[in-house]
């Protein structure tokens, strides 16, 4: 893959906070009344530590996820030698611009970045579902089956083909958020980091 292949799978994947969950007893949480919670923010961001894995190929770096309801800011750097990359995508298209402030590319219509991977990489990633899976939460717009450890953790949850895993959940500001995320299908492996939440 190369560099700019890299960097155009990092654009769609969509993260630590101050205390991880207990093993014991189980959360007091109510998954779906959770969900509809995070539903509901107007916005929310995510910093963190990004890894891809498709057949031979694959790189790392930073991320920066920013969520202002259906628009979405993504930063990406790290040591792919591309520099810094910023993603902007809104219900209009998408414009991804270079380190120097150059627009790279733009593609216009509501699946803009499935059609930019898929010109990129090759293969199909669902993007937009992809903003709830960062959040440990179900695309509502798609049927999904999730299962949770004998604790009461949500461990994983299957969904448009790909297997979403939850490593570790933590504390930020009274909500249980995601600390590790892997996704994987049968092209690719996708690994997530957060670092840090914030609303």
């Amino acid at each position: 893959m190369t560099t700019a292949r890299s960097w155009s799978l990092l654009v769609v994947v969509a993260l630590v906070g101050c205390a991880s969950r207990p093993t014991t007893p189980g959360p007091d949480v109510d998954w779906g009344r959770r969900a509809e919670s995070l539903l509901r923010l107007p916005g929310w961001q995510a910093d963190g530590r990004i890894a891809v894995k498709s057949g031979d190929d694959g790189g790392q770096g930073n991320i920066m996820w920013r969520q202002r309801g259906d628009d979405v800011r993504i930063a990406l750097r790290g040591p792919f030698g591309a520099g810094a990359w910023q993603i902007d995508w809104t219900g209009d298209g998408l414009v991804v611009t270079g380190k120097a402030g150059e627009v790279t590319t733009a593609y216009a219509g509501d699946d803009a970045v499935e059609r930019y991977l898929a010109d990129q990489v090759g293969w199909s990633f669902p993007a937009r579902s992809t903003r709830y899976w960062i959040l440990g939460i179900a695309d509502p717009a798609f049927a999904s089956r999730s299962e949770f450890d004998v604790d009461g953790w949500l461990v994983q949850l299957e969904q448009n083909g790909w297997l979403v895993t939850y490593d570790r959940f933590t504390d930020v500001d009274g909500r249980w958020m995601p600390g590790k995320i892997v996704m994987r299908s049968e092209n690719a492996r996708v690994r997530l980091i957060v670092d840090r939440w914030s609303w």
